[in-house]
């Protein structure tokens, strides 16, 4: 959390209702024992883990796997785990997440690769969606992907004359045309 703090200006979760201190506190230790279980794509998000610490996670993961297995066979005083079949799994699995890693890479757009392993803070984030995103959940356009945004907690929104602009120009069109938003 203090990590947190100090890369994102705050150490509250995004979303509303969530937001509150205890909530954040447990959302973060949810997230935390999460991406050391599996490290999910999805966490990459700045508002979970963010890029560079699943990256690290992913990292992490891959390297302590075998020093586990190496420390468990030292405490299995009576030799009871089968080595062979154990280190095959391990080798097999670690295989499967190398390769499952570069044909990501391969495969992906490259201009989002970076999305993996670099920094970008939440504040960061929100204001490339309020800017320059034309499409999103809620549609297409920047009215959509605006709408996205104020979404999110207050705390992550661009500043307040910027929304406060955008809701006085499209409100009178809003209640006209009832976007699905």
């Amino acid at each position: 959390l203090v990590l947190r703090q100090v890369v994102e200006g705050s150490w509250r979760f995004h979303l509303h209702g969530l937001d509150a201190a205890l909530p954040s506190v447990l959302v973060h230790l949810i997230l935390y024992i999460i991406s050391v279980a599996a490290p999910f794509p999805a966490l990459r998000f700045p508002g979970y883990l963010g890029p560079s610490l699943y990256c690290a996670s992913v990292c992490y993961q891959t390297i302590a796997s075998p020093l586990m297995l190496l420390m468990a066979f030292r405490l299995d005083g009576d030799g009871r785990l089968p080595q062979t079949e154990l280190w095959a799994v391990l080798g097999g699995t670690t295989g499967l997440v190398l390769l499952g890693a570069n044909l990501m890479g391969c495969y992906m757009v490259p201009e989002y690769r970076k999305t993996f392993y670099k920094h970008k803070s939440l504040k960061t984030l929100i204001q490339w969606m309020w800017t320059e995103r034309e499409t999103c959940a809620f549609g297409e356009g920047p009215d959509g992907s605006r709408a996205d945004v104020v979404d999110f907690a207050a705390w992550t929104w661009p500043p307040s004359d910027q929304v406060r602009a955008w809701l006085e120009e499209g409100w009178a069109n809003w209640e006209k045309e009832e976007p699905d938003w």
